[in-house]
């Protein structure tokens, strides 16, 4: 049985890297570890909530992104698919791939970051690194 990573960002849309990653597995005995990201966006707008409640502005914490993730499994996948669902704070290429080694995944589905050409140069993408260094197919959507 193929355990596909999916990597989505917990405030986009991700739908273009959602319906690729349902028609790979639509039919098969596939399991999925779906893996959300807290973005800064997610993590700022998570920041303010805790302020206006009077709590710490600490670290986010990873319940949050699972929370996420599991919406975001069911919604996608339903029953049809047996599915797993991870929350890391971090969208770094090493964190990604740790969560695929975790899960022992045999393929990644990513969304490409969107980046000038010259911060790409200069910076890499995640998208990139993570098709360099995953050891097993990578599939890349741009633009959920």
């Amino acid at each position: 049985m193929e355990t596909i990573l999916v990597v989505v960002a917990s405030d986009e849309p991700n739908e273009s890297l959602l319906a690729e990653a349902d028609r790979h597995v639509t039919g098969t005995e596939s399991r999925v570890v779906l893996c959300c990201v807290n973005t800064e966006g997610f993590r700022q707008n998570s920041i303010q909530r805790r302020s206006r409640a009077g709590r710490e502005a600490g670290e986010i914490d990873q319940h949050a992104a699972e929370t996420a993730a599991a919406e975001i499994a069911a919604d996608t996948f339903g029953d049809d698919v047996q599915y797993d669902v991870v929350g890391i704070a971090d969208d770094s290429a090493d964190e990604i791939l740790a969560v695929a080694d975790e899960h022992d995944c045999d393929h990644v589905f990513i969304d490409a970051q969107s980046r000038t050409a010259v911060g790409k140069a200069v910076f890499g993408d995640v998208a990139q690194q993570v098709i360099l260094q995953f050891d097993g197919p990578v599939t890349v959507t741009t633009g959920s």
